[in-house]
């Protein structure tokens, strides 16, 4: 009854508006928890995706850690602008979910799904699931190749050929050698994957890709963002030093291009380089957005990325591109906070994530440690650009709660993603996952930019 009861209060506080308030050019609606179904479940590694052509009709996903500790991924549908969310697909003993809508849509969810092997160990394998209903239900799509050692996948549409792709890393398999970025498509709507096309990882010590979301460009070509990071250097993949030890630099961020609908892949574009902070917990994935409107910046290319090369600690870095990825510019600083402490005691901000609406806006959120003396707790925050990247609008809290400090918790990033989309309406949707009630749960709200992109 008091679950049913919370509900129905939240929907009518979704519905009547209550909660939505103005700053400066934003519009911010009231925070909808998605996750209100099951109060004792704890959710993490969100994301969000809109349908592109009917502003009603979202899709978001995370992976929940149930009370006896087993994790399952959980996707959700809105079919009223994020007011109202129901669960309608759990893929059991899974992590790193993704989520998509086609412009006909349909729905697609992504998982890494563990498989016991008779040594006691487990392989980890792709399993996608797609939804003519736009999310009712599922049926599982046919991946009739090897996808053993796969790990943090992304789903993206390509409506021009009807084909779907999902791309990830492949840690340390047998027959390749190292970490290797591979891309995994499906040429008949989803229905079934069954052409790859791999690329090793090539770098200086140990390499190991970090990889983000992919997105296709107005031309059809295929763009896929990764980190390519150092294994060997102070980062998240080594042990913690001294709190004030500069960061390393540690590798190097980039973009594989498929102009051939996933036949082949281009070698890896360099945007930047990269300093990855051991100092944010756990990871933090880049992200990546294309400008697919008839604006002044279309087939415009932004990244996003956390970096530590200033002031040592993590900020939000964005680097764009205006020929499909061949070239970048100089990466510049989106996050905006104050600069009042000392050198040394400014926060880490981190979980960055990029989206383009139809307005030809540029949106960035990320969690934001600014107004958190203990540097480990957050609050998600937004951005926009009306110039293509040029210049920023002031940023804007998304929460009307923080992300509080738990000295047990082990997942002190939330998961390694968070969620940002753009409906059909232009209206930005962001995602994200806090503890306010107690357990962590994902969240999410609508973002209203005034004005359009212009030169």
């Amino acid at each position: 009854m008091l679950v049913r009861c919370a509900y129905l209060l939240a929907l009518v506080a979704a519905l009547t508006g209550a909660g939505t308030y103005a700053e400066g050019p934003y519009a911010i609606g009231t925070n909808v928890q998605i996750t209100i179904e099951r109060p004792g479940v704890q959710y993490y590694e969100t994301q969000i995706a809109a349908d592109p052509r009917d502003a009603r009709h979202l899709i978001a996903c995370a992976y929940a850690v149930r009370p006896d500790r087993s994790v399952d991924n959980v996707f959700y549908i809105s079919f009223d602008g994020g007011l109202t969310w129901q669960e309608t697909l759990t893929v059991p003993i899974s992590v790193d979910p993704s989520c998509a809508i086609s412009p006909r849509g349909t729905a697609f969810a992504s998982s890494i799904h563990d498989v016991p092997r008779p040594d006691g160990n487990t392989d980890s394998t792709l399993v996608v699931h797609r939804s003519e209903d736009g999310g009712r239900t599922y049926a599982p799509a046919a991946v009739t190749i090897d996808t053993r050692r796969v790990d943090r996948a992304y789903l993206t549409i390509d409506d021009r050929r009807n084909h779907v792709y999902v791309h990830a890393y492949l840690q340390n398999p047998r027959d390749l050698g190292g970490a290797v970025f591979t891309l995994y498509a499906s040429t008949n709507g989803g229905r079934s994957f069954d052409q790859v096309i791999s690329q090793a990882a090539d770098g200086p010590g140990t390499p190991k890709f970090v990889p983000a979301n992919g997105v296709v460009m107005p031309d059809g070509t295929f763009v896929a963002l990764t980190a390519l990071l150092d294994a060997t250097k102070l980062n998240m993949f080594r042990g913690r030093s001294d709190e004030m030890s500069a960061p390393d630099l540690d590798g190097g961020l980039g973009v594989f291009r498929s102009v051939d609908g996933g036949i082949s892949l281009e070698p890896l574009r360099t945007i930047a380089d990269v300093h990855y902070d051991w100092r944010v917990p756990q990871l933090s994935m880049p992200s990546l957005a294309v400008d697919a409107t008839g604006g002044p910046f279309r087939g415009r290319l932004y990244a996003v990325w956390p970096d530590a090369r200033l002031d040592r600690r993590t900020q939000i870095f964005l680097s764009s591109s205006a020929d499909g990825g061949r070239t970048w510019t100089t990466p510049r600083i989106v996050s905006d906070d104050a600069t009042m402490l000392k050198s040394g005691d400014r926060p880490n901000h981190f979980m960055p994530m990029v989206v383009v609406n139809k307005n030809g806006v540029v949106g960035v959120s990320w969690y934001d440690r600014r107004d958190n003396p203990d540097n480990l707790g957050y609050w998600p925050r937004f951005a926009a650009s009306l110039d293509g990247g040029a210049t920023w609008l002031p940023s804007v809290r998304l929460s009307t709660s923080p992300n509080a400090t738990d000295p047990a918790e082990t997942r002190l990033n939330s998961g390694d993603t968070a969620g940002l989309a753009a409906g059909a309406d232009g209206v930005f949707h962001a995602a994200w996952v806090d503890n306010r009630t107690g357990t962590h749960h994902m969240w999410t709200t609508a973002i209203r930019v005034q004005g359009t992109a212009r030169h």
